[in-house]
């Protein structure tokens, strides 16, 4: 794994060139590169949930920071799971709400303006709606965070308890529990965190397969990763140093463009098919990749 931490040291090796401002050039290099890559393809990786929660007698509630698209919902009402279907246009949603109907029971959503609306409007607060979603890359720009230890986290659980420094925004994060032999420490592996309550208590996307961990003080690291699989992370920052050294008029840019050609080669081949045809079959059992949905330097 390799975090915005990690990329960002790695550009400064392989420039040459640690100053403030070319680091700088160097993240928004990283970020353009990323979310560009991310757009070329319907790429599973990128489809995840999350969840918000219902607002008594009110029709919208904000999507989660990190959703771009909403593929299907349910709602989650004193252990009853709801599927309510999407209202098919602005016109049909308009129809609905000709008159106020308040009711538990969902039977349509609709997603405006950075919200999810449900019909009827939620006669209580607190249910849990659950959207599959497909989230969108945010720029790569927080540090790694060191100071904040794991205090609970025990083997086969998601529940996670530090000591303090989780926000809401680090939904989608990373965290790492150190390596050692000691007691009460963790596995060395990175978790993803699916949910955040407070400055302490977090959930995980897998359950912990490490050591349990009670009462203890356990050194960690929250980061911030690229949204691409764990082989390819290093693909953003090989981007930004042949970027550099191709503004440099330099020889050296040929070998990370060959880098990073080779790596969005390898990724399409990997991840690039699906419903939208990402990969061609020309019959003779082995995939094609269409020339117009790769990124070539």
């Amino acid at each position: 794994m390799k975090s915005y931490t990690i990329l960002r040291t790695d550009y400064g090796i392989d420039t040459k060139n640690t100053s403030s401002a070319n680091l700088t050039w160097g993240d928004r290099m990283m970020n353009d590169f990323h979310k560009k890559l991310l757009a070329k393809a319907d790429w599973p990786f990128l489809h995840r949930l999350r969840t918000a929660t219902t607002v008594a007698s009110t029709t919208f509630v904000n999507l989660p920071y990190d959703v771009d698209q909403v593929e299907s919902v349910f709602v989650t009402v004193s252990g009853t799971r709801y599927n309510p279907k999407p209202a098919p246009s602005r016109a049909f949603w308009d129809k609905l709400h000709y008159s106020t109907v308040t009711s538990d029971t969902p039977e349509y959503w609709f997603v405006y303006n950075g919200q999810i609306g449900l019909w009827p409007r939620p006669s209580s607060s607190s249910n849990t709606i659950s959207l599959n979603s497909k989230v969108k890359p945010i720029d790569l720009n927080t540090a790694d965070i060191t100071g904040s230890t794991i205090t609970t986290l025990a083997n086969g659980s998601a529940a996670l308890t530090v000591s303090a420094g989780l926000t809401a925004q680090m939904v989608g994060f990373w965290i790492r529990p150190t390596y050692s032999t000691v007691a009460n420490t963790g596995d060395g592996q990175w978790y993803e965190l699916s949910a955040v309550a407070s400055g302490t208590l977090g959930t995980l996307v897998r359950n912990y397969g490490g050591v349990s961990i009670a009462a203890g003080t356990a050194a960690s690291t929250i980061a911030q990763m690229p949204l691409l699989p764990e082989a390819y992370h290093g693909l953003p920052e090989q981007y930004a140093s042949y970027r550099y050294w191709m503004k440099e008029k330099d020889t050296r840019a040929a070998g990370f463009k060959e880098m990073v050609n080779e790596g969005v080669s390898d990724l399409f081949r990997s991840y690039g098919f699906n419903d939208l045809s990402m990969v061609l079959d020309d019959g003779d059992d082995r995939g094609i990749i269409n020339p117009n949905l790769t990124i070539s330097l």
